[in-house]
């Protein structure tokens, strides 16, 4: 009974540190773990390349590091601006869009009234109460209601251009010592068992949400690059919209694609909706394509588990929980496994 009892209170231990180290701990670190992978990454390139032009990897890693910066700061650059311009087009362009909105509405509630007798009137006001209620508090979500709020968001703003700062800088001078650095490691106690702890993490929750984004990218791609042929205002928008919608549990692209597909065809549209059909029966097989190939058996748990995991790490981390759930989930069973907690 006693063991039993010190084997529980090791556990709530475990969960509750694992807990307050992702929730405190991991925001102030991320530029810093960012660095560290990117001297891991970059040190056998700089050093084979410093060695030929007798410069220390350091600055033949810091060069490249710049490099990679100006080369992803500029397809974010254009990217945004291109979001920013579909976004004030699409904002101009909302009262027709609203007036096409209303029209399906009065379809469907034609339809509705035809086949169950449902009256349409009746329909119709549930309909578009509960859609005014979601734009009130999307509205209420995204604008800055104070000050404060506003003075958040710069802050927060702040804080990114200081971490993107802190990860070059942080970067290099890994770059500088790295060899140092894992040597000196080695020679601590706790070395090898959080090694063995970091492995089963990346063997399991890091694999798959590499998959995950990998395969979110390419059905943002996708969906972009479809839209853009359709020529669609708003392809970049919505194209990553669907990549991001794609990428929740769950939920999947259908949540936009099969209105749509409605809407056009009940509105006589049917080039339109023979496209967005396309555009969702080419995602799911993307899908059903890349997943196994990307994961296979490498994850080494269920897939409903990491679901699950994911689930719960919305309503714990928020947003965040998209990644933080599985996190969360291996961390916790690799630590209690490292020290025979579950045994």
């Amino acid at each position: 009974m006693d063991f039993e009892w010190k084997r529980r209170v090791s556990i709530v231990g475990i969960v509750i540190s694992v807990y307050l180290g992702l929730r405190y701990a991991l925001p102030v670190t991320i530029p810093f773990l960012i660095g560290w992978g990117l001297a891991v990454w970059l040190h056998p390139l700089a050093v084979k390349i410093g060695r030929k032009i007798h410069l220390k990897e350091s600055v033949v890693g810091g060069f490249f590091m710049l490099l990679l910066l100006a080369v992803v700061g500029a397809f974010l650059w254009v990217g945004v601006n291109t979001l920013i311009d579909q976004l004030k087009a699409w904002m101009m362009h909302l009262p027709e869009i609203e007036g096409r909105f209303y029209q399906f509405v009065d379809q469907c509630c034609c339809a509705i009234e035809n086949a169950v007798g449902i009256s349409q009137v009746e329909s119709r006001k549930f309909i578009l109460d509960n859609v005014g209620k979601m734009q009130k508090n999307f509205i209420q979500g995204i604008s800055p209601k104070t000050i404060f709020q506003a003075t958040d968001y710069l802050k927060g703003l702040i804080t990114a251009v200081s971490g993107i700062i802190i990860a070059f800088i942080s970067g290099v001078l890994f770059l500088n010592d790295l060899d140092d650095i894992r040597r000196t490691l080695r020679t601590y106690r706790f070395y090898q068992p959080w090694k063995r702890v970091l492995k089963r993490l990346r063997q399991t929750c890091v694999t798959y949400l590499k998959a995950q984004i990998l395969i979110m990218l390419a059905i943002a791609f996708i969906c972009t690059f479809m839209l853009w042929l359709m020529k669609n205002p708003y392809f970049l928008l919505f194209g990553i919209g669907l990549g991001i919608l794609d990428a929740l549990p769950i939920i999947g692209t259908g949540l936009f694609l099969y209105p749509a597909i409605l809407f056009f065809f009940l509105r006589g549209q049917t080039n339109l909706a023979i496209w967005y059909l396309s555009i969702e029966l080419l995602t799911t097989l993307v899908r059903e394509f890349m997943e196994p190939r990307l994961l296979g058996d490498k994850l080494g748990v269920y897939p409903i588990v990491i679901m699950a995991a994911i689930y719960l790490g919305f309503f714990v981390f928020g947003v965040t929980g998209f990644i933080l759930g599985p996190i969360a989930l291996a961390l916790i069973y690799g630590i209690g496994k490292e020290w025979d907690i579950w045994d």
